[in-house]
């Protein structure tokens, strides 16, 4: 299987690019830029294999992985989920969302599949949906905002981009992570469900015009997360937030990354 990012990456150095390799092989990433035009690249060299343009939508408000089955998810600016191939960019509509997700302008949508639940966790600004993608039925659940106990209670989050660990196949467990952009960190959403948020820590970075998030997840359950910001890929730890490997991106021809999904399958 694959999996997916946008823009080119990065060249690893030294004995760390030899960890990378081996740790991302058989690995593809896949990323959206634009309004519908997809990227393949061999995570194990950072390498863009091929770029091509969703067919048979308008706008892609994103993409993720399905981990239950290993299909490439899309959700289009019509609310159609589709899935698409990613080796050709073809779209095919599976159902329509009962319930449109209100956005403003610009903000960022997010896309992410919670693998345990096998439901497309949809969201923009506070406004917090779940999703039965075969149905297209929506649960709207609790809006976002940090627990009363959390260090930024009362202030409004601005939650850019999330992920779920565990994303191979139908996991026993799993857990949700997004990036706030007001304060440049790492947040758990600690109930997916209520929308609740607990700040874990900053990112380390200045604040960057887009976000992409991503949490891979290999057969043997090990996690790593991925960020791209700033025209950089990153790894971010999940126990504090911190940025632990950057790279510069290359090959990206002047695109913009803003989503991201790893793919693999059983």
């Amino acid at each position: 299987m694959t999996a997916l990012t946008l823009a080119t990456l990065v060249t690893a150095t030294g004995a760390y690019a030899e960890a990378h390799s081996d740790k991302m092989a058989g690995m593809m990433a896949i990323g959206l830029s634009g309004d519908k035009m997809l990227h393949q690249i061999d995570a194990s060299t950072a390498t863009v294999t091929a770029s091509m343009e969703v067919t048979g939508v308008d706008k892609l408000l994103g993409i993720d992985l399905r981990p239950a089955t290993g299909q490439l998810i899309g959700v289009t600016d019509a609310f159609e989920i589709v899935e698409i191939d990613p080796m050709t960019g073809a779209a095919t509509v599976i159902s329509t969302m009962d319930t449109e997700l209100p956005i403003e302008g610009d903000a960022p949508v997010i896309v992410d599949f919670n693998p345990m639940a096998n439901k497309l966790r949809f969201m923009s600004g506070t406004t917090n949906h779940r999703v039965d993608i075969e149905t297209g039925a929506v649960t709207v659940d609790g809006s976002l905002a940090f627990e009363e106990q959390d260090m930024h209670a009362g202030e409004a989050p601005a939650i850019v981009a999330a992920a779920y660990i565990n994303s191979y196949g139908q996991p026993d467990s799993t857990a949700m992570y997004d990036i706030d952009s007001t304060i440049v960190a790492l947040i758990q959403q600690t109930s997916p469900n209520d929308g609740t948020l607990g700040a874990i820590g900053k990112l380390g970075i200045e604040g960057s015009d887009s976000y992409a998030f991503d949490i891979a997840t290999d057969a043997e359950g090990t996690n790593t997360a991925w960020l791209v910001a700033m025209d950089k890929l990153h790894t971010v730890s999940l126990k504090d937030g911190s940025i632990t490997e950057s790279w510069d991106i290359s090959g990206a021809d002047g695109a913009t990354l803003r989503d991201i999904t790893f793919m693999t399958a059983e």
